[in-house]
């Protein structure tokens, strides 16, 4: 189902529209869909092929990842809620997925799947210029909180 712009009003905080201005996040929107899922089904699998990112509207989802040395157990690492992104490096790298989604209640949430992504490079350049921005700058958030949890964990394991 398309999005409304007013849809992506609610969520405009999000680091991947916050940037944005009304013209552009009519554009963002109809380059998006609106999809839902029930409580405890995965938006994604770890290890799956990226092919969008979501904007998690309305629900909580957690983020998922199974354990490296024990393949059927899975450790939640975060819980992500409205107005956040999941899936993000799927369209910056095309990489597999670094962790599952799942949905802790009823969520409804926004995708950018990556075809629509590769058409906005080309047709509408600044509009993605901006999105890829905003992916940037989520990756960088998500990255500081990574330094100062390893320097946490360094902290305990060596001093």
């Amino acid at each position: 189902m398309p999005v409304s712009p007013a849809s992506l009003q609610a969520v405009r905080s999000s680091p991947l529209l916050e940037e944005l201005d009304d013209a552009e996040l009519e554009r963002m929107a109809a380059a998006m869909e609106t999809v839902t899922f029930p409580k405890g089904e995965p938006l994604f699998e770890q290890d799956t092929e990226g092919q969008a990112l979501y904007v998690i509207g309305k629900g909580q989802v957690g983020v998922v990842r199974r354990s490296v040395k024990e393949k059927t157990r899975e450790r939640l690492l975060a819980v992500v809620g409205p107005g956040e992104c999941v899936g993000e490096m799927a369209l910056a790298d095309g990489g597999p997925r670094s962790a599952s989604i799942v949905a802790l209640e009823d969520v409804e949430a926004f995708a950018l799947c990556l075809e629509p992504y590769k058409a906005m490079r080309d047709s509408d350049p600044a509009l993605a210029i901006k999105v890829s921005l905003g992916i940037f700058r989520l990756l960088s958030k998500r990255l500081r909180q990574i330094n100062k949890s390893l320097e946490v964990v360094h902290y305990w394991m060596f001093a």
